[in-house]
């Protein structure tokens, strides 16, 4: 009974058995209480008349079994496959058409919700193309001029908007640079980067010292990120009357600081804390100062370098790069070409690998000599 209840074909047989059997009844009660029977032989005109009577019973059933919920499906999947309205259809019916019908509906929910995730795509792929513009226009186009100091700043993000970030300023006879890495990329270490980046530019105005601006820019920072969201970053200025080079570390990456006279080179922990992890900052912020020989060289750079991966799965790691400095730093070499031969290091070692992390390189070199054709350009191709 069970697979009478679910096969179509076996109910209409079912129904159309009882057709016969009521249309057969019928034509006897008709031929036995008129007196047709007297007339004609009782047999033959029963046949005829229950042929009739089951024939149209049949058409009704067929017509309301069939026809009718068939041709509301072809109806509606003609309207789907049109790209016109069409609508669900209600049915409770467990056979062969009522499976259809589900069917259909099924295949229109799934068509919703496939245009509902393409929609929220669009929309998705909209925002991020406006953040990557305003990105874009806050990352400094080509590194500037400094009296004494050749700068090279390149970065590279992971994906279309990244979280790291860099920018220089010369104000008010004052010449200051940072490098910033947020937590993560994409969408919400952007707009760790804008908040940064635009306030820091305010600070600059208004606070007299590098100590005095970090505080001010996490105090003023941290109210409007979540936990998990921070920037670490050195707050650099730099002091050509003394070739000095002031900084403070904000938990960043280590600086690197290359001898060219000595052929030699020493890693400097940032320290600090950083932007944006606690409400209070004033006791881990300390203002540090390289005073620079002729022809050293100062590297800055985000995590990306540093944990960029091989396909083995190893990283590239601060001793490498330190080691690698020490070896190619040379007086005749300018902040580009130092910059280019890290770079092709770096890719040397990864093989290929997918990037993981934004990765940002900055080489500062001091000379007094005039400075050499440089490309300043921030944009890292290859």
């Amino acid at each position: 009974m069970s697979f009478l209840r679910k096969s179509l074909f076996a109910e209409t047989a079912l129904i159309l058995f009882f057709n016969g059997v009521i249309s057969a009844l019928s034509a006897y009660l008709i031929l036995t209480h008129t007196n047709l029977s007297g007339f004609f032989p009782p047999l033959p005109l029963g046949i005829i008349i229950s042929a009739d009577i089951f024939f149209v019973l049949t058409i009704l059933t067929l017509e309301y079994r069939i026809s009718r919920p068939l041709h509301k499906i072809i109806k509606e999947m003609r309207a789907l496959i049109s790209g016109e309205p069409y609508t669900v259809i209600t049915t409770a019916e467990e056979n062969e058409l009522g499976f259809l019908a589900k069917f259909f509906n099924e295949i229109t929910h799934d068509l919703e919700n496939i245009y509902t995730d393409v929609k929220s795509n669009r929309r998705i792929k909209k925002e991020l193309n406006s953040a990557e513009d305003i990105q874009r226009l806050l990352i400094p186009k080509s590194a500037p001029v400094m009296q004494d100091l050749e700068i090279t700043a390149k970065t590279r993000p992971a994906s279309e908007i990244g979280g790291d970030t860099f920018d220089f300023y010369s104000k008010n006879g004052r010449n200051i640079l940072y490098i910033g890495d947020s937590t993560g990329h994409g969408i919400p270490a952007g707009i760790v980067m804008v908040m940064v980046d635009v306030l820091l530019e305010t600070f600059i105005d208004i606070k007299d010292s590098l100590r005095e601006m970090m505080i001010t820019l996490n105090h003023y920072i941290k109210p409007h990120l979540k936990p998990t969201m921070f920037m670490t970053m050195m707050l650099l200025e730099w002091i050509p009357a003394d070739s000095k080079l002031k900084w403070i570390g904000a938990g960043h990456e280590y600086l690197l600081w290359a001898h060219t006279g000595k052929g030699s080179a020493e890693t400097i922990l940032a320290g600090g804390i950083a932007i944006g992890m606690i409400a209070d900052n004033s006791a881990l912020v300390g203002e540090k100062e390289l005073a620079l020989e002729e022809n050293d060289f100062v590297i800055l750079y985000s995590d990306g370098i540093t944990e960029a991966k091989n396909p083995s799965g190893q990283e590239y790691g601060l001793a490498r790069l330190k080691t690698f400095v020490e070896s190619q730093a040379t007086p005749r070499l300018s902040s580009d070409d130092l910059f280019q031969k890290i770079s092709m290091d770096v890719g040397r070692f990864t093989e290929g690998a997918p990037q993981l992390d934004d990765m940002t390189l900055i080489v500062l070199k001091h000379t007094q000599r005039a400075p050499a054709a440089v490309d300043a350009t921030t944009e890292w191709r290859g």
